[in-house]
C-alpha cells in the first residue's frame, strides 16, 4: 500500500515477464468499446474497452509527481468496463469484477491496471470494472479547463482527503449497479476486488454503514493485502501514506477508527461473503491485519475465508492477477464463482489455505 512504485512494479513484473496465454483470442467487429490488446498476449475472448464518468460532476486533477501531461487536467472520477467477444457476439449478462486498485491511497490510476481483465474477462469471460478515484498525495490537485485555449489551470488546492477516496468508490460502484446492465454485465452479480490500498477501501464500502444501502449489491468482497483496523498499523511504516491522507494522521484515533472496516463488524449486522488473501513476503501490519479482521468476522458470524499466500509478496501477487494459472486468480476466480452462484448469503467459515 505504501510504496508510491507499486503500480510500476506491478506492471513491470506482469507485462515483462512476457506472458504466455495460450488460447488465441477471436477478434470480430462491434459496435462497442474498442478492441484492446497486450503485446505478445493472447485471451481466449477478445477483450473490448469503453470508459465511462461517473458520480454527479466531473473531477480534474493535476499529478505533479509526472513531468510529461498524462495526468494533467486527468479526470479522477472515471472507470472503464472490460467486456469478452466470443467470436460471434459480446457476451451478456456477465458476472463483474468491480476492481480498485491500490497505492496506498496516494498513488495509482486505473491504465495502469489495464492487466486486470486479461483472466477474469480475456479467459473466464465476465465483465470488469477497473475504476479511478480521488488520490490523497501531497502532490496531486485541483485542475480545471479554462477558455480559449482551453489551458489547464492547475491550483494550489490538495485534491482529496479521506474520505473523498471511499465516496469516490461508492460513487464507481453505484453508476455499475445502475448502468453495468446497459452493457451486458449482471448487476446481480457484482463481487468487489481491491488489493492494498484498493483492498481496504473494498472492504470499507462493504462496512460502513454510510454504504448499507449499496451491501446487498455486494455479492463478494475479495481483499488482497488489505487494511482493516488503521489504528493498528506500523507508525512508522506507514507515517507518510497516513498523514497525506487523513487529518492530522496517526494522531486523529477519530478519524482512523471511522475509516476502519473493523470498527463496524459487530452483531446485527449483515455482510457479503469476504475473501480475505495476505502474502508470505508482506508489508509491515498487513499479515496480522488480516488474521485479526478474519477472527472478528468469523466471531459474529460473518461469511468469511482467508489465504495465506507462500511465496508471494506484495507486489508479485497482484502481478499474478494476469495469470490465470497463478495460485491468487484461481482461488480467487472460484470464490467468484462459489459466490455469484447463491441466491442468499448463507454463513460460512472456511480455511482455503494457511491461518
Amino acid at each position: 500500500m505504501k510504496d508510491k512504485i507499486l503500480a510500476a512494479l506491478i506492471i513491470v513484473a506482469t507485462l515483462g515477464l512476457g506472458l504466455s496465454l495460450t488460447a488465441q483470442a477471436q477478434d470480430a467487429p462491434t459496435n462497442w468499446g474498442t478492441l484492446k490488446t497486450w503485446p505478445g498476449i493472447t485471451t481466449t475472448y477478445a477483450v473490448y474497452e469503453q470508459s465511462f464518468v461517473y458520480g454527479d460532476t466531473p473531477f480534474l486533477i493535476a499529478d505533479t509527481r509526472y513531468t510529461d501531461t498524462t495526468r494533467t487536467c486527468y479526470e479522477t472520477r472515471s472507470l472503464t468496463v472490460y467486456r469478452a467477444h466470443d467470436g460471434a457476439a459480446l457476451r451478456e449478462r456477465q458476472p463483474v469484477v468491480f476492481y480498485v486498485h491500490g497505492g496506498g491511497w496516494v498513488s495509482g490510476y486505473k491504465d495502469e491496471y489495464d492487466f486486470v481483465p486479461i483472466s477474469f474477462t480475456g479467459e473466464k469471460g465476465w465483465t470488469t470494472v477497473v475504476i479511478d478515484y480521488r488520490l490523497t498525495s501531497d502532490q496531486v490537485f485541483v485542475a480545471q479547463w479554462q477558455d480559449p485555449d482551453p489551458t489547464c489551470v492547475v491550483s494550489t488546492t490538495k485534491a482529496a482527503w479521506y474520505p473523498d477516496n471511499i465516496a469516490d468508490v461508492a460513487a464507481a460502484f453505484q453508476w455499475t449497479v445502475d448502468h453495468i446492465a446497459e452493457h451486458d454485465g449482471d448487476p446481480a452479480r457484482i463481487v468487489v476486488f481491491g488489493h492494498s490500498a484498493g483492498g481496504h477501501l473494498a472492504a470499507l464500502l462493504a462496512t460502513h454503514p454510510d454504504y448499507a444501502a449499496l451491501r446487498p449489491s455486494i455479492r463478494g468482497v475479495v481483499s488482497m493485502s488489505g487494511a482493516y483496523e488503521l489504528t493498528t498499523l506500523d507508525t512508522l511504516f506507514w507515517a507518510s501514506a497516513v498523514n497525506q491522507t487523513f487529518h492530522g494522521g496517526f494522531s486523529n484515533d477519530t478519524e482512523l477508527t471511522e475509516a476502519s472496516p473493523s470498527t463496524y463488524v459487530g452483531p446485527g449486522i449483515t455482510l457479503p461473503p469476504f475473501y480475505l488473501l495476505y502474502a508470505q513476503g508482506e508489508l509491515l501490519s498487513l499479515t496480522e491485519q488480516a488474521i485479526a479482521f478474519k477472527n472478528k468476522l468469523a466471531l459474529y458470524g460473518q461469511p468469511v475465508d482467508i489465504t495465506y499466500l507462500a511465496g508471494y509478496g506484495h507486489a508479485s501477487e497482484m502481478a499474478a492477477i494476469a495469470y490465470i494459472d497463478e495460485t491468487p486468480t484461481v482461488l480467487i476466480v472460484q470464490f467468484i464463482k462459489d459466490v455469484v452462484s447463491w441466491r442468499v448469503y448463507c454463513p460460512l467459515i472456511v480455511n482455503r489455505a494457511g491461518p
